[in-house]
């Protein structure tokens, strides 16, 4: 092949893989929902999982906030729900309840004088699929000793979150397992 042909296959080629390599390096889309009102954050929170966005895992704050991330391929439907509650037996009943259709915990939302906690589901799946399980102390020794026993029996620790009151502070644990 003479050279002229072979550099004309190679800016060819590279002018081929450059534009490969800007179309898979897409920016990522986000989204914050910012809001003072529980009733509003889960509209929000649907309207944007139905546009595709998905929430990013690891929040957490005083405020109720998330974030949100568009990825790159269409994601399956979803469905948000948000509990909201300044007790933990509270919660743990609501989240069982959740649980029972087919939601699992999602992320820590907000807290303050209440707790807000995120739950997700596949928009097909209606029954149970994991159990959720909370352990609340004011001691984190106790936390330990606690989390470690229902390792043992299968859970695992998927979030936390602090329950303030005016008796102090209640340090909980969120633990799920799969329903055999």
């Amino acid at each position: 092949m003479p050279t002229g042909a072979r550099l004309a296959l190679l800016a060819a080629l590279l002018t081929v893989g450059a534009g490969v390599a800007r179309a898979q390096v897409t920016p990522p889309d986000y989204l914050v929902l910012d809001t003072a009102k529980t009733s509003t954050m889960q509209r929000e929170l649907q309207e944007a999982a139905d546009r595709g966005y998905r929430l990013v895992l690891g929040q957490g704050s005083w405020l109720l906030s998330a974030i949100m991330e568009k990825p790159a391929e269409e994601p399956p439907p979803i469905d948000y729900l948000l509990l909201a509650t300044s007790k933990s037996g509270t919660m743990q009943k609501e989240m069982n309840e959740a649980a029972s259709k087919g939601y699992r915990f999602a992320s820590v939302l907000g807290i303050g004088p209440e707790v807000v906690i995120c739950m997700e589901r596949r928009r097909a799946v209606t029954a149970r699929t994991h159990e959720q399980k909370l352990l609340a102390t004011t001691k984190i020794g106790t936390m330990e000793k606690e989390l470690l026993a229902e390792v043992a029996n299968g859970y695992r620790f998927v979030g936390q979150t602090v329950f303030v009151n005016w008796l102090g502070n209640e340090y909980v644990a969120i633990l799920e397992r799969r329903v055999p």
